[in-house]
């Protein structure tokens, strides 16, 4: 059986977002080992329902999977792959596949940096973006961020115009344009970047997968820029998944209130301020010596944050600075329609999200695994719920990985 297959379905077997594949390629070894594996007890009690399903051996699933993904043009980037992002394995839940559409490149010979911000963001965080994401990717920088509308956009379309690498996370399945709006900069980077997703094509989606792909984002980066930030940016979480995965988070200052609370918030917190890009490239020039030598970081042109000017590079016509204006073949991929599961109504007792609200009114934080010996859920389906009650405001990290409800703060 080919090991297209044997990741698939290791992926099929113990859910998205889990822990469990990086456990048992410590223990293991290899794909073939996995899937051969008698006995997979040393996984806990408290995996059983997955152990079953490993026990299965069931592949039928996953091969047509991996014949949907020949057939679209997507190519899966596996766990043992030597391209697969060295970072990323080091978070505690990488996932065993990702899948792409674009240029693969050696993304462990570049540093890569995440930026990140508010969909909703002003011409100041424009031209912010684009000016860091366009010098990062004139030395030589990979920018990584979500394709989301807003900052994200503009991280991306900086990178493009300085004709540098870029990758686009998705929190959504690969080939599915989400935002519809987006569709020439998804062109745009299958020609001349990478897009991926650690959803296959056609999965079904939940309202927890644009969360669980910022760890993607961070896990992959050696540090993250917040540019712009509003008090309950999504992106904020990503800035908290950076911090958890030991990777440096730096933030744009601006202007009090706004989308810029976030922000502004995080440097008060202790997050390192960047004002120019050659702040951030000097910061990264010392955990990338080799690369280093091939970068003169002095060179970047100053970011003028504060002015009426965008760092960009000189144009022919305005709109070639504002937009992605690319016209490469049409990709094989094709908007789907999948369709995304109704969230949990929070005035609905008996979901997820109200029973574990209730278990974290008590007057002190506790943890997941706490939570999950209260309420008997799933611990994939507390930590994906515990994602979106903090976006939502509902409920505050605290250290040591623990939670607290909002209303005791």
């Amino acid at each position: 059986m080919k090991n297209d297959t044997l990741f698939v379905w290791l992926q099929l077997a113990v859910g998205l977002y889990s822990k469990l594949p990086k456990l048992l390629f410590e223990r293991l070894g290899d794909i073939e080992s996995i899937y051969g594996c008698d006995d997979y007890s040393f996984l806990g009690a408290k995996n059983e329902k997955y152990i079953r399903k490993l026990e299965q051996k069931e592949t039928g699933d996953a091969y047509e999977i991996v014949k949907r993904c020949q057939s679209l043009g997507v190519v899966p980037l596996f766990y043992t792959d030597e391209r697969y992002p060295k970072l990323l394995k080091e978070i505690e839940n990488p996932p065993p596949v990702l899948y792409t559409i674009g240029q693969i490149r050696d993304l462990n010979s570049m540093p890569c940096v995440g930026i990140v911000g508010t969909r909703n963001m002003t011409d100041y965080g424009k031209r912010v973006t684009e000016g860091f994401a366009f010098d990062l990717a004139k030395n030589g920088v990979c920018v990584v961020s979500g394709l989301a509308k807003g900052i994200d956009t503009a991280a991306h379309r900086g990178a493009v115009v300085a004709g540098g690498y870029t990758v686009a996370v998705l929190g959504n399945p690969i080939g599915d344009v989400y935002p519809k709006e987006n569709v020439k900069a998804f062109q745009t980077l299958y020609e001349r970047g990478l897009v991926m997703s650690e959803l296959y094509p056609g999965a079904p989606r939940t309202r927890a997968d644009f969360p669980h792909r910022n760890r993607i984002i961070s896990g992959m980066s050696s540090a993250v820029l917040v540019t712009e930030a509003g008090e309950g940016s999504g992106s904020l979480i990503t800035a908290r998944h950076a911090a958890t995965q030991g990777r440096r988070v730096f933030a744009v200052p601006g202007n009090v209130g706004g989308e810029n609370v976030g922000t502004n918030m995080l440097i008060k917190k202790g997050t390192t301020a960047v004002t120019e890009s050659s702040d951030l490239l000097s910061a990264l020039s010392l955990e990338h010596p080799d690369w280093e030598k091939k970068n003169d970081v002095k060179s970047t042109e100053r970011l003028r944050s504060y002015g009426n000017v965008s760092v960009s590079p000189p144009k022919k016509k305005k709109r070639e600075e504002t937009k992605i204006e690319a016209k490469p073949s049409p990709p094989r991929v094709q908007p789907s329609q999948t369709k995304v599961q109704p969230a949990e109504e929070a005035s609905d007792p008996s979901s997820p999200a109200e029973i574990i609200l209730a278990a974290l009114m008590g007057d002190r934080p506790i943890s997941a695994d706490e939570i999950c010996a209260k309420t008997g859920i799933d611990i994939a389906k507390i930590m994906s719920e515990l994602t979106m009650l903090e976006i939502e405001g509902k409920i505050i990290a605290a250290a040591g990985g623990r939670y607290i409800s909002a209303k005791f703060k």
